[in-house]
């Protein structure tokens, strides 16, 4: 709960610094454009976020129906967004999966299970993140969207590349077993040999068990070719849908002709490959900046500043609205029963 309750101090903190940059310069004129944007469209960007959450759902039912037939899609919704929820409010979104496990729990199934249903879902997220992340970066050199920047392409590449050496450890420890297992008890025994960490043995099994689980991950999804394929096709769907949402969101605002489906969905995807790895709740701060900097190519000034704080909120805030809700009527109902 102390934990808990530090995420939230420092997302609402830095949520303030980013919403008191936004309106500094022109308070009234960048209020005045979110007043003024189309009901219509606005509705058309919250459904993309829908579906990003629906696709993401049957990512996650996918598997697990492979674990328990009898599993219901309404309970792989649960899931998504109350992961939704806690990788908002947590370091390097750290917080969903761990919740999700404790959920799968109550709902039946097996920690052991449930950590290999995450993890092969993590695995295919990862892909496909990184597959959208290689089209952005190939379609803005081969269309030169976006101005020669040093520090925004370093920043980018940073962010591609940690992504890529997440996909690549997580593949060489779910296949290397042996060499795996080797490996870090001998890294254990060396850093034992400094004393300054207790209960050599029970560190040694905990890790054991995560190797364990990223082997049967791997092995299950080499297993089931089909889901695998699948679950790469709507964790990609999902990313295609929050990608292009920003467009809808210019529509509002009455800007049709500066961006196009291709310009959003390079832009997004440059935007959160900064933001993976800022270790701020939510990434507050990097994906706003990351925003800012990619989009106002189309369009700047105060136009951007509320582009940027109604796509936010959709984005994020809206997610973390519908995690909490979803949330509280499950607790209603487990009280109730």
């Amino acid at each position: 709960m102390k934990k808990f309750k530090l995420n939230i101090i420092i997302l609402v903190l830095f949520s303030l610094i980013v919403m008191y940059f936004s309106l500094k310069d022109d308070f009234s004129t960048v209020i005045s454009y979110i007043l003024k944007s189309n009901l219509a469209w606005l509705l058309v960007a919250v459904i993309f976020m829908l579906l990003n959450i629906l696709f993401q759902s049957i990512s996650l039912y996918l598997f697990i129906k492979k674990i328990d037939k009898k599993y219901k899609f309404s309970f792989a919704l649960k899931l998504t967004v109350a992961g939704l929820l806690f990788n908002a409010i947590t370091p390097f979104s750290s917080g969903g999966q761990p919740f999700q496990i404790y959920m799968l729990k109550k709902q039946g199934i097996r920690i052991s299970d449930s950590t290999n249903i995450l993890l092969q879902n993590f695995i295919t997220y990862q892909l496909s993140l990184i597959f959208i992340g290689t089209i952005s970066v190939i379609l803005n050199y081969s269309m030169n969207i976006f101005p020669s920047s040093s520090l925004l392409k370093k920043v980018v590449l940073f962010g591609y590349l940690v992504n890529v050496l997440v996909l690549f450890l997580i593949v060489f420890f779910s296949f290397a077993k042996k060499v795996n297992t080797k490996l870090f008890n001998k890294i254990i025994d060396f850093i034992f040999k400094f004393k300054f960490i207790k209960n050599k043995e029970e560190k040694r099994e905990k890790l054991t068990e995560v190797l364990e689980n990223f082997y049967n991950g791997s092995v299950s999804l080499k297993n089931n070719l089909d889901v695998f394929f699948k679950s790469m096709l709507f964790n990609t769907l999902s990313l295609i849908s929050l990608y292009i949402l920003p467009l809808f969101i210019f529509y509002s605002m009455g800007e049709a002709k500066s961006i196009t489906i291709i310009k959003s969905l390079v832009a997004s995807g440059y935007t959160y490959l900064i933001g993976s790895f800022i270790p701020i709740p939510g990434g507050t701060g990097g994906l706003e900046y990351g925003f800012i900097e990619f989009f106002k190519t189309f369009k700047s000034g105060s136009f951007i500043s509320a582009a940027m704080l109604i796509w936010r909120f959709i984005t994020y805030y809206l997610g973390m609205i519908i995690g909490m809700i979803t949330l509280l009527i499950s607790k209603k109902e487990d009280e109730e029963e």
